[in-house]
């Protein structure tokens, strides 16, 4: 009986062990839809509202993020060199969180981050449809999303298609 239970626990180790490896790429095939462009924001340093729509016409990278977040950190730097080599009014970063402004604004202060705008949203990021950070969109200039990332991603890569759909 002892072998049994050994031999099903050992079973039961493994296919978890085989769940949690195979997360990741389940969630790369599957990564979240943006359905949130329509949802009001709130700008954390001046409080202004604001939709990722109203930033049509404008190439934008729209990060869904939390502070705790490893990748998130990571991901910051990059995005603002992104932003501080393309630099032009046409391509914006968009950082989201559902945090509160305190919180965000500690996490800044660890970063050069004076080319992302940061959003506070008023629903949480599960109610967008986010689970795993960050998740990142790329848009074009008509808001579609042309590329999604999931828990981080070398955003520099991107530089010339970047520069590609801004000339669109």
């Amino acid at each position: 009986m002892k072998k049994h239970q050994q031999k099903i626990l050992t079973g039961l180790f493994i296919l978890l062990a085989a769940a949690w490896l195979g997360r990741s790429h389940i969630r790369q095939l599957f990564p979240p839809a943006m359905k949130f462009a329509a949802a009001e924001l709130t700008g954390i340093d001046n409080k202004q509202k604001t939709t990722i729509n109203e930033f049509k016409g404008s190439v934008v990278i729209v990060s869904c993020y939390q502070t705790w977040c490893i990748d998130c950190a990571r991901e910051t730097q990059p995005l603002n060199q992104l932003a501080t080599d393309i630099n032009s009014e046409k391509f914006k970063v968009l950082y989201i969180s559902d945090e509160p402004a305190g919180k965000v604004n500690l996490f800044r202060q660890r970063f050069l981050s004076d080319k992302i705008l940061f959003l506070q949203s008023a629903k949480t990021m599960a109610e967008l449809g986010i689970h795993a950070y960050p998740t990142t969109f790329l848009l074009d200039k008509k808001g579609t999303v042309i590329k999604t990332t999931l828990e981080g991603y070398d955003w520099l890569k991107e530089k010339e298609t970047i520069r590609k759909l801004m000339a669109e």
